[in-house]
């Protein structure tokens, strides 16, 4: 018995482990769980919102996976509580480093298998359909969600939103026009550039792992967006194009970035924005539904 646990933790096939799950009551109808789970010998937090399912039946599942490093915004909350709204399972994961998770932000390193470990705590929701899987991430989250279906085969849909999917002509961008930060975590993650953290990039570089992409993709992109700039949709679009997947790009002519999640809740938003985010959620809503 010893030897076959052994086993199955260094095949990575040991159940993950809940190690906390707190009721948080409902909100717009969904109840809201608080988990703590094991990723990796840290205790990890996150969101479980769960929508009214009929007696015998079950929900298909999206992790949603937020953007920045800051942990899941209010806004983040009310967009997957919508995503509940809409009919799925939804579980927001807040990263190492975050929320009071254990750890520190690693930029879409360890944050990956904070989403995969996530993804096996699915069969521990009796509403939950753990066989109907899918990721949808905004920026940040974009990249992880990304790099998380390289790695797991079973998830059936990846919905990305501004999103870094060629990280060497991001970097590229930001020195032209000035935007690289300063700031302790990306001089942690990315010092100098890729000649100085060749590793730091290569590990981050979604265009990278599009031939180990087996669903349909989903890139919603904003044009006016001047942090991700719109052509980045493009590269993996290219990318995924060239092994043969299915991708489908929406982009919107208003949109800044950070639009899916901040838009509906912003009061310095354009109309045209606005009208342009809805149009991106019932599209979102419309590939979750027809892949799931």
């Amino acid at each position: 018995m010893k030897f076959l646990v052994c086993f199955l933790i260094l095949c990575g096939c040991a159940r993950a482990q809940l190690l906390s799950n707190l009721a948080l009551g409902r909100e717009r109808g969904v109840e809201v769980r608080q988990w703590t789970y094991r990723s990796h010998g840290m205790a990890v937090k996150g969101l479980l919102f769960v929508p009214p399912v009929a007696v015998g039946s079950k929900k298909p599942v999206v992790i949603f996976s937020h953007d920045g490093i800051s942990g899941i915004s209010k806004e983040h909350r009310l967009s997957s509580l919508r995503l509940a709204n809409a009919g799925f399972v939804v579980f927001a994961p807040s990263y190492r480093g975050e929320d009071g998770s254990d750890g520190m932000v690693e930029v879409a390193k360890g944050e990956v298998d904070d989403v995969l470990e996530a993804i096996k705590l699915m069969d521990q929701v009796p509403q939950a359909d753990s066989s109907r899987v899918a990721l949808a991430g905004a920026s940040h989250g974009a990249l992880i969600s990304f790099l998380a279906a390289a790695r797991n085969h079973d998830v059936k849909a990846v919905v990305a939103a501004y999103g870094v999917m060629d990280i060497y002509r991001w970097w590229d961008y930001l020195n032209r026009v000035g935007k690289v930060g300063g700031d302790a975590v990306t001089r942690r993650t990315y010092g100098d550039g890729p000649e100085a953290r060749p590793q730091s990039f290569a590990i981050r570089n979604a265009v990278s792992v599009a031939p180990q992409i087996q669903c349909p993709v989903l890139i919603l992109q904003g044009k006016k967006d001047d942090i991700v700039p719109w052509e980045q949709a493009g590269y993996m679009q290219a990318a995924l194009q060239r092994a043969g997947k299915l991708c489908q790009v929406e982009l919107y002519p208003d949109c800044l970035h950070g639009f899916l999640v901040y838009a509906p809740y912003l009061r310095d938003v354009t109309s045209a924005e606005r009208a342009q985010t809805e149009k991106s959620w019932r599209t979102m809503l419309d590939f979750l539904h027809k892949h799931l």
